[in-house]
Formats: structure tokens, sequence, C-alpha cells
């Protein structure tokens, strides 16, 4: 690997946020929001926040990715060929009482949705929905969430919806894109609630068979929702179809063996859909991930989790720290007992078992897991050949796992020990793994360790006595970029490039949040010429004058409430664009 590449730290009040995109990062330093593009690494906007606005709670989210639009009225037949990059262009700021969002492109340009008095309780969660234009908030206690369009400035009220911030998801993909699956509970029964994109409107209301839904999961390809059930109710994963009907209740194949397992009667833990629209993989409590086909939804393979490593197939390694704090990976010869999770006090129950981290790599051929009843041991399974490839035995806790988003073999894994420690462990593709195992056995296609990240030089320990909540993700680059990922805790971030850094040519004279382009993009075409800058702002980017509030809320499915939103220019838009955001039924969009 080569030498690792920092950006100096950047001093932060609150965890750092990056793009979708990875072309920007923002944070809050103080009272304002700083958003810093990641190609030059320059300040590009710099906003004061009121005095009003809670520091302590705030939350940070970005709008999902969208094409940047052509800086040319006239574009040439060149560069009209090729496709704009996407960008994410608005960033929100919020606490418990109000939202504020921000747009890159125009920085006269913001929103604020107020909570107005309050009487729904707090916001405990705010997202962006489909687009740049939609902003989902959640009210504590689960009383509602609010659809804002900051388009026309209205709402559109779903009651009593069962999480706040989870539980619900976009239709991805074909017709019927944007639908919007929402799980509620309305007198304890569950609900899947079907509304239509835009406009909101029920398309169906679907009661569940389930007693205490935990979650739902949209298929990659929008044809399947999976729902299951809570861990005390059983074994029971529900299978609906994108109209909201139940296609397959699948729960767990008869076996002789569950004493073994010591977790009769307790279910589900985590679903994931693989990549590829061909498995989905059920977590469950008795330390057993079951892969399922979509074509029957019937169980094709089993990967266990044994108390005992006994795996020749695979290599394991086990993490040493010795007494001067130095961390290096040591072969460990097989069978091996990893250790197990500790007992709480007054714990007679067990509890600590079970697969609750289990994720993917981008192509679905790597699977790495973690089971909670030995929570330092990372299991990595090639799903070519359906078994470990390699365990790893770590000092600390895992904390999470996160596959490289274009980098198929590039595994980020971070523990819960204080210190600025990561380990980025990388498989072997395909074509090596195939030719080496040809050549002399599974043990010749051994990847080795993890490598480990040591950043205690580069950055410094949060002030204060509170510990260190150390966060690490990677940045959404190109496959023919090299990786690069975020790593900070709450009063500062750096960037890391773990196989060093690209050597890119820039054009002199680009804006710091479009210059990221290479010029060998430009002259293969695959990036559009950039347009000489003219004097002035382009007229369709001003803003013009006046400003406006209005209170509107429509409700579905009962009793309304109102709150207020504030949007400079939003008659100014609402003329401009002709239409509303929330007029559409889209009932000839959901099949």
């Amino acid at each position: 690997m080569n030498t690792i590449d920092v950006s100096p730290q950047y001093k932060a009040t609150s965890l750092s946020v990056p793009s979708p995109t990875a072309s920007h990062i923002a944070c809050l330093a103080g009272a304002r929001l700083q958003i810093r593009s990641l190609a030059t690494f320059e300040l590009v906007r710099n906003i004061p926040l009121p005095s009003s606005h809670d520091v302590r709670t705030s939350r940070i989210a970005w709008s999902p990715a969208s094409p940047s639009p052509s800086p040319s009225p006239s574009p040439s037949p060149s560069s009209s060929a090729a496709t704009p990059s996407p960008r994410a262009h608005r960033v929100l700021v919020a606490d418990d009482d109000a939202t504020r969002v921000f747009d890159l492109r125009d920085d006269k340009w913001s929103a604020v949705i107020s909570n107005g008095s309050g009487g729904m309780g707090k916001n405990v969660h705010v997202e962006f929905g489909a687009d740049e234009e939609e902003v989902l908030v959640w009210s504590d206690f689960a009383s509602r969430v609010c659809v804002w369009c900051l388009r026309t400035g209205r709402a559109v009220e779903v009651r009593d919806p069962k999480f706040c911030g989870r539980g619900w998801g976009y239709r991805p993909g074909g017709r019927g894109e944007g639908v919007l699956a929402l799980l509620c509970r309305s007198a304890g029964v569950d609900v899947l609630m079907l509304l239509a994109p835009r406009s909101y409107a029920v398309l169906r209301r679907v009661e569940l068979a389930t007693q205490d839904a935990q979650g739902m999961r949209w298929s990659r390809d929008g044809r399947w929702l999976a729902v299951w059930d809570a861990a005390s109710v059983g074994y029971r994963l529900c299978i609906y179809t994108a109209d909201g009907h139940l296609y397959r209740t699948i729960s767990r194949e008869p076996s002789d063996e569950l004493n073994d397992w010591g977790i009769e009667g307790l279910g589900i833990k985590t679903v994931e859909w693989v990549s590829g629209n061909e498995w989905l993989t059920v977590g469950g409590w008795d330390r057993r991930v079951r892969i399922l086909s979509t074509r029957t939804f019937a169980p094709v393979v089993f990967l266990d989790h044994t108390a005992q490593i006994c795996v020749p197939s695979a290599s394991v390694y086990t993490e040493q720290v010795d007494a001067r704090g130095r961390r290096s990976f040591a072969l460990t010869q097989q069978p091996v007992t990893p250790p197990k999770a500790p007992a709480e006090k007054n714990d007679s129950g067990p509890m600590k078992q079970g697969i609750s981290i289990m994720a993917f790599n981008k192509d679905g051929t790597l699977c790495a897991t973690r089971d909670d009843s030995t929570p330092t041991t990372v299991w990595i399974w090639d799903l070519r050949s359906l078994t470990p490839i390699t365990i790893l035995i770590l000092h600390s806790p895992l904390v999470k796992l996160s596959w490289h988003p274009t980098h198929p073999s590039h595994l980020l894994i971070q523990t819960s020990h204080e210190s600025s420690t990561f380990y980025l462990y990388t498989a072997h593709t395909f074509s090596q793994s195939r030719s080496k195992s040809n050549s002399g056995g599974p043990s010749d296609a051994d990847p080795g360790p993890p490598t480990i990240l040591s950043l205690a030089d580069s950055i410094a320990r949060p002030a204060g006595s509170a510990p260190a909540k150390w966060t690490a993700k990677w940045l959404d680059t190109g496959a023919e970029k090299k990786p690069a990922l975020v790593v900070g805790h709450q009063q500062g971030y750096v960037l890391v490039w773990p196989e060093g850094k690209d050597q890119i040519l820039r054009i002199d004279g680009q804006e710091g949040n479009e210059s990221d382009d290479s010029l060998y993009d430009i002259l293969t075409g695959r990036t559009p010429v950039p347009p000489l800058r003219r004097g002035g702002r382009s007229s369709a980017g001003s803003a013009s004058e006046g400003g406006g509030e209005e209170e509107y809320v429509e409700t579905v499915g009962g009793m309304s409430s109102m709150a207020r939103f504030d949007d400079t220019f939003r008659e100014q838009r609402e003329r401009a664009r002709g239409r509303s955001a929330l007029d559409e039924s889209g009932l000839d969009e959901m099949f």
C-alpha cells in the first residue's frame, strides 16, 4: 500500500457530513455552518446561524444528488452529448425547533421551516425527501411526519409513523419510482402506507400481518417490500409486492439443533438486500445468516457463526497490543475460540448474540458480518464460494463495517476504542482470487491482515473530559480515483487517502465547488468544457425582491395542525416554474 496522505485538521463543533457525491463537506464551527470544497479544500460558504439556533442539538443533512444544470445557455453539440455530473446542491441544518436549508448555487436563497408552537413536540429527525425540493420532519413521540415542499411552501402530514427516522423508504427504479412506503401504527395495528410521488396521496393502506413490525426494506429493483416482525414474536418475515399485496410469509425452517443455539423462540435481527436483485439475506438471533432466493424466497444457503472457529479455508488473524500501545496482527492457529461478550451486571438472559451487522460490497461478492456473542470478531465471506475467506479477532468490540461505494475490495472497520485507529481490509478481486486458487489452493488467495490506520499524529483528541466520538466514512469517489475517507470527532475532522492522492491536473479559473474534473476527462469528452465566465450573475440564478410566509398543512388521515414556512423569493419561483410540487396525484405513476 502507498504512503497514507492526510489533510490538515479542520475545526468543528459537530460531526462533519460529506455530500453524497463527495464534492463538499459540511460542519458547524461555533454558530456558523461551514461548507468546504473537497477538491480545493477552500471554504465555499461560511453561513452565520441566528442566536436562537441550538448548536448542541443540531443535525446536518445533504440533499440527494441531482445533475448540475448546464451553465451555458446554448451548449455546443459536443458538450450536450455529455451527461452532467450529479451533485448535491442543498444542505440543511436543524435543531429541535427549526430547520434551515441553504443552496450552494445561490447564496441569497434560503428557507426556514419552523416548528411553530411546538404542539406536537420537538423535531427529532429531519431529512431531505425524494429530491432537493422536499424535506421530511418527524415530530416527537412518533406523532407525525410532515413532508414540506420548498417550492410552494405546502406540507403534507402523515399521522402516527411507527418510528422516527426509520421504517420508511422511496421505491427505487422502474415504473412507479418515488412511491413512499411508510410504517405506521394505529389502534395497535401495524399499517403500511403507500403514498403517491409529489402529492403524497394515499395509494394504498395495508394492515400488516405482523404483531410488532421492526422495519421494512425495498428491494433494489423496487419489486418487493420486506417487513419483519419483532424477535419476541418469533421468526417471521413478510414479503409484499410493490402494490401492497402479501406474497409470502417466511418462518424458520424446522431443525433439531435449536437447543444448541440456545435461542428458542427468538427471531430476526437484521434484513438486507444484496446487490444484483437475486438474494435477500436475513440475520437471526440464532447466529445464522440465511440467504434467500428472490425467485422463491426459500433459503438456499446458511452462513453459520460458530463459537469455536475451525474453518480450514479461512485465515484467522488476531490483533495484538503491546505495553506501548503498538498494534499488530498475527496469524492464529485453528481451532480458536474468540472472546465472548461480557455479561452485564444482573443480566441473566442470553441477549448478547445474533447477527446485528451485515455489510455487502458493491457487486455482491463479499459480505462482512458480526455476531453479538463475539463482538470483537469479524467474519468476511466470499459469496461465490459461500465460505469465509478471512476472520479477524480484534482487540475491541466492533462498531461499524462499511465497504467502499465504488471499490468492491475495500472494507473499513471501526471499533469502540477511544484512539484514532481504524482498519482497512483489502480483499482480492475475482480474477486474482481465481488465479491464485487455481495455482495453489485456498490459502494462496489469502489477502493478509488488514492495514492499521493510526491517525494519532494527524488529528488531535477533543479537548475536555468528554470521550471522543470517532466517526469514519468513505467518500463516494469514482472507481477511477483512489479511495478516500473522512475521519473526525465532535471537535474536528481530517481527510485520509489510504493509498495516496490522485495526481490531477486542474484548469485555473474554475470555481472551488466545480473543480474536481481532471484535464484527461475534459480532453476525452467525458466532462463538458467549462464555458468562459462573463461578467455578472446569470439571471436564472439571481433572486428577485420580496419574500413571504404561508401557513398551510394538508393532512393525511385525520386532523391537521399548523406550522410556519418561510421561503425567501418563493412567489417568484412558483410563477417561474408554473406548477406546484404537490398538485399531482401520482396515481398513474405507481404501476
